[in-house]
C-alpha cells in the first residue's frame, strides 16, 4: 500500500477472502488508536498491548464478516472497549467503581467518545463544586469564560500571580477528586490532561 491512499473497503474485501498483506496494513493502519482507546480505559500498557491482540485476532476470525461492517472504526471501538471493561471486571481496581458505576451501560444514540465526554464533564463539574470559593471563581473565569491571567486578576481585584496560584491549587484538588473516584478507569484523567493546555 505503500504511496497510495488507504481505501478501507478495499481492504476489508481482500481480508475477506484471506489476504494475509491486507490484514497487515489493516493492523498497521488502526493499531495505534485501538492501543491508545485500550490504554485511556485500562491505564496499564501492557493490558493495552494484549486488547490490541485480542482485538485484531477476533478481527482475523470474523474475516468473511468484515463486508458487512459499515463502520469498521466504530466497530472496532466498541470491541476493544467491551474487552477492557472485561478486563477490568477481572482486576481488584474495578471493584471502586462498581458499586457507582450503573451496568450493563445504558443504551443511547450517543456515540462511545460523546459519552466518555459527558462523563467527564459532569465529574470535573462535580469537583469544581467542591472547591474552596476563589478557586472555584478563578476556574470558571478561566474555563467556562474564556478569560486571561491578567482578566481574572482584574475581576477578581487580585494580582495575577495570586491568580494563577488559585489555578493551580485548583488543578490539584480537581485532579485528586478525579483520582478518589478513580476517574483513570474511564479516561478523564487523560481528558483533564488536555484541557489545562490553555491554562499555561
Amino acid at each position: 500500500m505503500k504511496g497510495r491512499q488507504y481505501n478501507e473497503r478495499e481492504i476489508v474485501a481482500r481480508i475477506a477472502k484471506g489476504d494475509e498483506s491486507a490484514f497487515a496494513v489493516f493492523f498497521r493502519h488502526h493499531y495505534q488508536k485501538i492501543y491508545e482507546v485500550g490504554l485511556m480505559l485500562t491505564q496499564t500498557e501492557s493490558v493495552a498491548e494484549e486488547l490490541v491482540q485480542d482485538v485484531f485476532l477476533k478481527v482475523w476470525k470474523q474475516q468473511a464478516q468484515l463486508p458487512d461492517i459499515l463502520d469498521i472504526p466504530s466497530w472496532l471501538f466498541i470491541i476493544v472497549r467491551n474487552d477492557a471493561y472485561k478486563a477490568l471486571r477481572r482486576s481488584t481496581r474495578l471493584k471502586v467503581i462498581l458499586d457507582t458505576v450503573e451496568w450493563p451501560l445504558p443504551v443511547s444514540n450517543e456515540t462511545d467518545e460523546q459519552i466518555i465526554y459527558r462523563n467527564y464533564h459532569e465529574l470535573v463539574n462535580k469537583a469544581v463544586g467542591q472547591l474552596p470559593m476563589r478557586q472555584q471563581m478563578a476556574w470558571r473565569l478561566s474555563r467556562e469564560e474564556g478569560l486571561k491571567r491578567e482578566e481574572i486578576a482584574e475581576r477578581m481585584q487580585i494580582r495575577p500571580d495570586t491568580v494563577k496560584e488559585h489555578l493551580s491549587l485548583a488543578i490539584k484538588n480537581i485532579r485528586h477528586f478525579l483520582e478518589s473516584h478513580d476517574a483513570f478507569l474511564i479516561g478523564a484523567e487523560i481528558i483533564f490532561i488536555w484541557s489545562l493546555q490553555s491554562l499555561n
